[in-house]
């Protein structure tokens, strides 16, 4: 999906070799520890590469980029290959290494998502579920996540937020991110439509791939009224009503930038009392 955005210029080799290494570091970290016996000790090894200040990163953990972190003007901020470059990125790109190293060594891990957010689930050695904070570097409660993000219950319980997500939903998210970054580039046509189409069949509740759809005719039905294309506009009406429909029956609403903006204050809020602990 980076690839095809950035027309062709990453190199898939280049790409494989640097996730490998990381890997190989992680398996290292794990042996020096002796923490091979715990069924945890990938998730830690991954979460203390990216999030601490150690020599095996060479000083340089990954970290948010608060400068600039929404992809409305420059979507390569949520790509796991820019992250990897520079080391800072968003809630997109963090947690998606995470559960790529995750993959890479043998342990699980899950994504999860909030209103503009996602994040990382996992069990401890108990078998309890616990939620990364890939952005601050630290550890989440359900109540901190459902109080910051604005999540209510009957979101939770219409599936849309806080679950952790099948390895199929979470490639769907990537279609999302594609068909957003084609409309992005080149507006909407059948191409855009088709890839949220088919994202939505492994993911039939993933409202942001409802979202794609409905920026692709609300587009449409703009084109439609200049045009004066009753006809059309009218078709532009019916989609967007049937999609308005699905999400109100998901429980979604819109959350603002605003509040997005606030999470991310307190998330830094949260990551510097982590670090003061």
């Amino acid at each position: 999906m980076e690839n095809a955005f950035l027309k062709g210029k990453l190199q898939y080799t280049d790409y494989n070799k640097r996730i490998k290494a990381i890997a190989d570091t992680l398996q290292h970290m794990i042996h020096a520890r002796r923490l091979e016996h715990f069924k945890t000790a990938g998730n830690w090894a991954a979460f203390t590469y990216m999030v601490d200040s150690i020599p095996q990163n060479n000083r340089s953990p990954f970290s948010y980029d608060f400068d600039n972190f929404l992809p409305s003007k420059d979507p390569t901020v949520g790509f796991v290959s820019k992250l990897l470059a520079v080391h800072k990125g968003n809630c997109n790109s963090l947690p998606e290494l995470y559960k790529i190293l995750a993959e890479e060594i043998g342990v699980t891990a899950y994504l999860a998502l909030a209103p503009m957010h996602s994040y990382i689930k996992h069990k401890d050695e108990n078998g309890k579920w616990i939620n990364l904070e890939m952005t601050s570097g630290s550890f989440a409660r359900d109540e901190w996540i459902m109080q910051q993000a604005g999540v209510t219950v009957e979101q939770i319980k219409s599936g849309i937020y806080m679950n952790a997500l099948t390895d199929k939903e979470s490639l769907a998210l990537v279609l999302k991110d594609m068909a957003a970054n084609y409309q992005f580039q080149f507006g909407v046509d059948d191409f855009d439509l088709t890839i949220a189409e088919t994202g939505l069949k492994y993911f039939p509740k993933g409202v942001n791939l409802y979202l794609v759809e409905f920026e692709h005719y609300r587009r449409l039905l703009l084109l439609a009224r200049k045009r004066a294309d009753k006809l059309f506009e009218e078709k532009c009406n019916t989609e967007l009503g049937k999609i308005d429909e699905k999400l109100i029956e998901l429980a979604y609403k819109p959350p603002s930038k605003e509040d997005y903006e606030e999470w991310v204050k307190e998330n830094e809020k949260n990551r510097k009392q982590t670090i003061n602990k």
